[in-house]
């Protein structure tokens, strides 16, 4: 039950990720783990971007490297 503009790591069949809902009400997710060292990310709502909060590696809600030291994007994934 996410409201659109926001993002949360949740469970779905066992798996954990990280699921944006984008302004027109699409679901969109990623792996939640940062492709650094495997951390989990966490939802920055004020900057809409996935954070890691071991090294400081931020993602677009997409999955797409904003900032590293992470140089893959989040792989991507089915909901």
């Amino acid at each position: 039950a996410l409201p659109p503009g926001e993002g949360a790591v949740v469970r779905a069949g066992g798996d954990r990720l990280a699921v944006y809902r984008d302004e027109e009400g699409a679901l969109h997710a990623v792996s939640p783990r940062c492709t650094h060292l495997g951390c989990l990310v966490d939802f920055n709502a004020a900057e809409r971007a996935w954070e890691c909060p071991c090294h400081g590696s931020r993602f677009g809600t997409d999955g797409r490297v904003l900032e590293g030291p992470a140089t893959k994007p989040l792989e991507r994934r089915e909901i």
